[in-house]
């Protein structure tokens, strides 16, 4: 009786039910029912798009724009950075971005992209009085390496942003990076600061392979080091800004007091190099033992040396830069050309201060 049971519910699965008009097939028990339509909820406030207010939209066209630093197209780069010259922000937050996302083009592969990042820089500093002083480091590594570059059209435009700091922030360029920024210069120049022979010939050698470019190059290259040795050897007119203080017109407890205060400038101490830990070099190790005992100043100096005063700027000069830039300035001004007029001038300025600096020795 069971088994006839069984086979009649098989036998049910696979019949052909009949049915009436106007009657549908009975679903299964776990049918689920799908025909229903979802509405659409809009929560404006949980859009993902960011809703900007209508005087945020320079912000956000800035923001968009300073990605497109990055483009393929050298075209495209140079009409951003030119772009955000024109539109720069009054509000001082946006322009540790700007510099950031651009300081890298520096190195650019195309001159143009370089010169609008130039010009852009002079605007910046223009725009916010003490920009460069806060971005000093970063901007220097990238100018060192760019006056380092394996692109001498790379290298030929690298002193000019050099030229932007020494004449917007000059204290703050001289008193941190007047030694690393020199010797670079040295070595973009193609000069040598010994006599070694080999180091002689590699000189004549990169000199002699430089082009056209290259050459016209150097009198911006000669007109920056006027401006730079001004700035680090000379007393300069302090220009009165914002934050500036006039000791003058205070009452202080003590004569001495303005030289105890807060700095100024960010990473005032960075060149004393107090949390830095540099491993021994012997590359100078022969200079270091030949070094005089008088307390003159050697190359090996110059790795552990900080130029934050004027005096030690100027004594590692007399010690170390003196005689090869006069060799080497007056080198290039017996070619003659716009080169040599930059020469003298430069020369003009080395030889007063070795007039100065010695009669200051004697005295």
């Amino acid at each position: 009786m069971g088994s006839k049971k069984k086979k009649a519910e098989k036998k049910k699965d696979f019949q052909k039910t009949k049915l009436k008009v106007g009657k549908t097939t009975a679903k299964p028990d776990n049918y689920t029912d799908t025909s229903f339509t979802a509405r659409s909820i809009s929560l404006p406030n949980q859009s993902i798009a960011k809703k900007v207010d209508a005087h945020l939209t320079g912000q956000v066209d800035l923001t968009h724009h300073l990605l497109l630093t990055k483009h393929h197209s050298a075209a495209t780069r140079k009409e951003v950075l030119n772009y955000i010259e024109n539109h720069l922000p009054s509000s001082p937050s946006l322009y540790k971005q700007i510099l950031t996302l651009t300081v890298s083009l520096v190195t650019d592969q195309s001159a143009s992209v370089r010169r609008a990042f130039i010009s852009l820089l002079a605007a910046c500093a223009d725009k916010q009085p003490g920009l460069l002083e806060l971005h000093m480091r970063s901007i220097i590594l990238f100018v060192h390496s760019a006056m380092s570059h394996i692109q001498g059209d790379i290298r030929s435009t690298s002193t000019g942003v050099l030229e932007v700091l020494v004449d917007k922030a000059p204290a703050a360029l001289v008193k941190g990076y007047y030694v690393k920024t020199l010797r670079q210069f040295f070595t973009l120049m193609s000069w040598t600061l010994t006599d070694d022979k080999s180091a002689v010939s590699l000189a004549v050698n990169t000199t002699s392979s430089l082009d056209g470019s290259s050459k016209k190059a150097r009198v911006g290259h000669l007109t920056f080091l006027t401006k730079f040795l001004e700035a680090a050897l000379f007393e300069q007119p302090v220009k009165e800004s914002s934050t500036s203080i006039d000791w003058s017109n205070c009452v202080t407890t003590h004569p001495q007091t303005p030289r105890y205060m807060l700095p100024a400038n960010s990473l005032a101490f960075a060149p004393l190099k107090l949390y830095i830990t540099e491993l021994p070099s012997n590359m100078l190790a022969a200079q270091a033992a030949n070094s005089s005992v008088d307390g003159a100043y050697s190359l090996y100096d110059l790795e552990k040396v900080s130029s934050e005063d004027q005096d030690t700027r100027r004594k590692i000069t007399y010690d170390v830069f003196l005689k090869p830039l006069k060799k080497n300035l007056t080198s290039i001004m017996k070619e003659g050309g716009e080169a040599g007029k930059e020469a003298n001038t430069c020369i003009a300025v080395v030889d007063r201060f070795e007039k100065d600096y010695t009669k200051a020795s004697t005295l």
